[in-house]
């Protein structure tokens, strides 16, 4: 618990432990680095500076995404400038979906969505996890009674 990583731990309930802790994958953030190569080509002039901050922004907004998987609950925490924490506790996740492109297919990596109970938006996503199947299963793990 003590690494910068992990989320602090007045975040997490009495006796609340972390089991899997992960981040959207390199591979998921594709489109951002051929985006980002597309812009150092085309600003050769300006010594490429624009496409590597794209990149680097990027790969900054990648890295400040955390998936955690508890043992009482799913947490988003996106950290980037500000901090924004968001989940849910097993007994209120009706649905756990996983979408994959066919890119993503190739890759083994995919996006969880978590419904709740008494809404039809997706409250928790896990967006371009690595291994989506076995984060599904272990997340659907504490769901099923």
């Amino acid at each position: 618990m003590g690494n910068k990583d992990s989320l602090m731990k007045e975040d997490l309930h009495k006796g609340e432990k972390i089991e899997k802790q992960t981040t959207p994958d390199v591979w998921a953030y594709l489109p951002h680095w051929i985006a980002g190569g597309f812009i150092c080509l085309f600003t050769i002039f300006l010594l490429a500076i624009p496409g590597i901050i794209y990149i680097f922004i990027a790969n900054l907004v990648r890295k400040g995404n955390k998936y955690y998987i508890t043992n009482k609950r799913v947490i988003h925490e996106f950290t980037f400038l500000s901090r924004k924490i968001s989940g849910t506790s097993y007994d209120k996740i009706q649905d756990v979906h996983l979408t994959q492109s066919l890119v993503e297919r190739i890759f083994n990596i995919g996006t969880i969505h978590m419904n709740t109970a008494g809404s039809h938006n997706i409250e928790v996503v896990f967006k371009g996890v690595k291994h989506p199947r076995a984060i599904k299963k272990r997340i659907e793990k504490h769901t099923i009674k």
